[in-house]
């Protein structure tokens, strides 16, 4: 806040009688009066790192569609692929994975007309599956999926995560 002292300024007839404008920068808050809450969002499991930091498991939902032209059986080893991808990142795989088997795309995909379809629940450390994500992206293989972060009350319906009031 700045204060300048400016005599007689609209005053009229008590010109003689001195005036203050205050005039008020921006509010900018100082680091001490910033709160930031260390408190996890509603709804995240803590999970301790090997370093000892902590961070928070959220629970995913990751649709797979594997190309139709591979044999069933190299098909299905995506889900040991999966597994082993999100526990390499220190998540977990909730379950066991939907495997809707063989289906009709509803348009071509890569010039293909058939996929085999996959859905996994997963838990895993917020931005843990980035490298994955990209992975699958570039995939030959895969020809869509799709990873959603799961509502906390979606999550604790499926029981990925515990009730938090």
């Amino acid at each position: 806040m700045r204060v300048l002292s400016q005599p007689g300024v609209g005053l009229g007839a008590n010109a003689a009688i001195s005036a203050t404008r205050v005039w008020h920068a921006p509010f900018v808050p100082i680091r001490s009066q910033v709160h930031i809450s260390t408190l996890p969002p509603r709804g995240l499991q803590p999970r301790l790192e090997p370093k000892g930091v902590t961070t928070f498991m959220r629970a995913y939902e990751l649709m797979l569609i594997v190309s139709g032209n591979l044999e069933e059986s190299s098909a299905h080893s995506w889900i040991s692929t999966v597994t082993k991808a999100v526990q390499g990142v220190g998540g977990t795989v909730h379950g066991t994975p939907d495997w809707w088997g063989k289906r009709r795309l509803a348009y071509p995909i890569k010039k293909q007309n058939d996929g085999y379809y996959a859905v996994f629940n997963l838990m895993a450390p917020g931005g843990a599956l980035d490298e994955f994500e990209r992975s699958l992206r570039i995939a030959d293989d895969v020809l869509r999926h799709k990873l959603l972060r799961l509502p906390d009350q979606e999550a604790s319906r499926r029981g990925l995560t515990a009730v938090s009031a």
